[in-house]
């Protein structure tokens, strides 16, 4: 299952219980083994774990909150600091799922959600308010939510045991369609469309939707906001930001060719689409050329016959539909 499908099932049937608590009922690392090789480092330490647990266990956040904080400046702690903020993190996101599962409105679990999220340590967590904030139609927001997920869970410290595939592949496929959506998003609520930058991984290259791999899954297949004036293959002034971050990753990842495809939504005859999906695939292609792209860079349209594969529409007018359809992807050899 699909985590946003996930999220939307937690939506609709009451009482159901998120996929991050099963860690955080395992204690994290905090079992009552804890205690006891910390009472070898200092009592302190040993009372604030003991603490912390109980005011978990009691439901009481701030409590817990305020001996996660005091543990920080206990150096005794620094084994079980990490433990303690995924299990906060993990009982501020069952609270609000708890409320989603309710029904509740945004209001009444956001602050709840967007602390569990802060601390970044959950991808549970990250994913959860990316769904919230892409119902929402934030799609900018939702993408950045969606890159953070994807970096927690390549990191084995932060994600010990690794997501399915299936949940991988989610991830990967909603924060490109937000970034597809924030590109094209004429909601006059929201103001302009907007180029949503990849988030970096550790170690300063591009991550997140980029990744080309996250805990042995490749993504084949990087759909790209690169966007064109109307019915023509001149890039836009975001496309070119885009296009520009496409050059980047590529250079960075150093494949040993590169092969772009373009793709129309269903409006105009198929020779027209095929037509226009080859020349702006093209445009891309020319543009990674221009710029010193030194490996061999293939082009191809296919119109419309490739739509996208959407997983969860609800929410999606068909304009949005459409902007999803119309879009270039880097196909990973």
């Amino acid at each position: 299952m699909s985590f946003s499908a996930f999220v939307s099932r937690v939506a609709s049937r009451p009482g159901r219980r998120a996929l991050a608590i099963a860690a955080a009922a395992a204690l994290l690392g905090l079992t009552a083994g804890a205690p006891a090789a910390s009472a070898a480092q200092g009592l302190s330490c040993a009372e604030l774990i003991e603490r912390f647990n109980a005011a978990i266990d009691a439901a009481r956040e701030f409590d817990a909150h305020k001996a996660a904080e005091e543990s920080l400046a206990t150096p005794e702690c620094s084994a079980f600091r990490m433990p303690m903020l995924r299990r906060l993190s993990a009982f501020r996101l069952n609270e609000a799922q708890t409320l989603m599962a309710r029904g509740r409105p945004v209001e009444e679990y956001e602050n709840a959600l967007s602390l569990s999220e802060a601390a970044q340590v959950l991808w549970q967590a990250s994913a959860t308010l990316a769904e919230v904030r892409f119902g929402e139609r934030r799609f900018a927001e939702a993408a950045q939510a969606y890159d953070r997920a994807i970096e927690i869970v390549k990191s084995e410290t932060l994600t010990p045991t690794s997501p399915s595939p299936a949940e991988i592949q989610s991830l990967m496929d909603r924060a490109a369609q937000a970034r597809l959506l924030a590109a094209n998003d004429e909601t006059p609520e929201r103001g302009k469309q907007k180029f949503v930058q990849t988030a970096a991984n550790a170690g300063g290259a591009l991550g997140g939707v980029f990744s080309p791999v996250v805990r042995g899954i490749v993504p084949r297949a990087v759909p790209m906001p690169i966007t064109f004036e109307y019915r023509s293959a001149t890039l836009t002034q975001f496309g070119e930001q885009a296009a520009r971050e496409l050059l980047r990753a590529i250079r960075e990842q150093n494949p040993p060719k590169v092969r772009v495809i373009g793709h129309t939504d269903a409006r105009g005859s198929a020779d027209y689409n095929l037509k226009l999906s080859k020349a702006r695939a093209e445009t891309v292609a020319n543009f990674l050329r221009a710029n010193g792209l030194a490996v061999p860079v293939e082009a191809e349209g296919v119109g419309f016959n490739e739509p996208m594969k959407i997983g969860a529409a609800s929410g999606l007018s068909q304009d949005d539909i459409y902007a999803l359809n119309r879009r270039v992807e880097w196909r990973r050899e």
